[in-house]
């Protein structure tokens, strides 16, 4: 059980991600697995397979070899072809579907003391902002992140994220080396707000491209960003 003690020095990053995937190219996927184990047949796959979608070769995945890439290093030229690609997928005019109607695939990389610890799982999007901003909320215990998420438990100064006893009992990918991870509840409360002013820069460019790039999707940056509540 960690002490006050430990919580002195702590340093807490939430890092937005969304994640980009360009696996209908034609380029033969590594033959082993997973990327973290393989990380550079994995890097050099996603490498091609984004230039090959028009990407540039500038870049970059947040940790090497995964699909997860850091809002805020992604170029004004590589977020037009990314979100083009992602209100293609979402709008369809044969099905009815008119506009956008939810976020990025991605979330929020939990990283302590420089080290990376917890990664968006799958099905995790943007819009899971949320889901940290309710750990705040006494009241409120669901924490969804993807799936499997941690079981949370909370006391007056620190969270508990219980990766041992999730509600969904499958492997975490990549897998996390402990079974709990305890968090003052204060430093985590700035890395939520200091990722917010991300988004809202991330916000910023998305507004930018489509003004002058005349995409003409309403709301762009909310949708793509918080999605729209059901």
């Amino acid at each position: 059980m960690a002490k006050a003690e430990d919580f002195i020095n702590m340093k807490i990053e939430l890092i937005p991600v969304i994640e980009i995937t360009n696996y209908d190219q034609d380029v033969p996927t590594p033959p082993s697995g997973p990327y973290w184990e393989f990380p550079d047949e994995w890097e050099n796959y996603h490498i091609s397979t984004n230039i090959k979608a028009g990407l540039s070769e500038l870049l970059k995945s947040y940790s090497k070899a995964s699909s997860f890439y850091r809002v805020n290093e992604i170029s004004d030229a590589d977020l037009l072809k990314i979100a083009k690609k992602e209100i293609d997928s979402q709008i369809n005019k044969e099905e009815e579907i008119y506009q956008l109607y939810t976020s990025f695939y991605g979330g929020y990389i939990l990283k302590i003391d420089d080290e990376n610890k917890y990664f968006p799982q799958c099905c995790g999007k943007l819009g899971d902002i949320e889901a940290w901003e309710d750990l705040f909320d006494e009241d409120y215990s669901f924490f969804y992140m993807g799936h499997p998420s941690p079981k949370i438990e909370k006391s007056e100064n620190k969270i508990i994220f219980d990766f041992l006893n999730s509600e969904i009992q499958e492997n975490f990918a990549p897998p996390i080396l402990e079974d709990r991870i305890e968090i003052d509840k204060d430093l985590l409360r700035i890395a939520v707000e200091n990722a917010k002013t991300e988004l809202n820069n991330f916000a910023l460019q998305l507004i930018k491209i489509n003004e002058l790039e005349n995409l003409q999707i309403p709301d762009i940056h909310k949708i793509l960003i918080y999605g729209i509540e059901e």
